[in-house]
């Protein structure tokens, strides 16, 4: 079974790390890489952050995390036009 890419969105709760959204971006590892180097937040994750966006390989169901990156709602906002556009034009100009 081939990998497929996906980028999860995050978030700190009471609880732990909640998982609340996931853009499946096919099997292509360069897409889903290309498209993940756009995304604006910080590599670092600090004690006080509390969004973040993966970058996960799963391979027959399980999960890789690949990269991981801390941002603002300001910045999740953008990513989900950057993620949203970059996979319309994948699916539709591209293929």
């Amino acid at each position: 079974m081939e990998a497929r890419y996906e980028i999860s969105l995050n978030m700190k709760t009471l609880k732990g790390i909640e998982s609340y959204g996931c853009f499946n971006l096919g099997d292509n590892r360069e897409f889903a890489l290309e498209v993940y180097r756009e995304l604006q937040g910080d590599d670092v994750i600090k004690a006080e952050s509390v969004i973040s966006i993966d970058l996960v390989e799963k391979q027959s169901g399980i999960p890789f995390p690949m990269a991981l990156k801390h941002c603002s709602y300001a910045q999740l906002a953008e990513n989900v036009k950057i993620i949203t556009k970059a996979l319309f034009k994948h699916l539709n100009l591209e293929r």
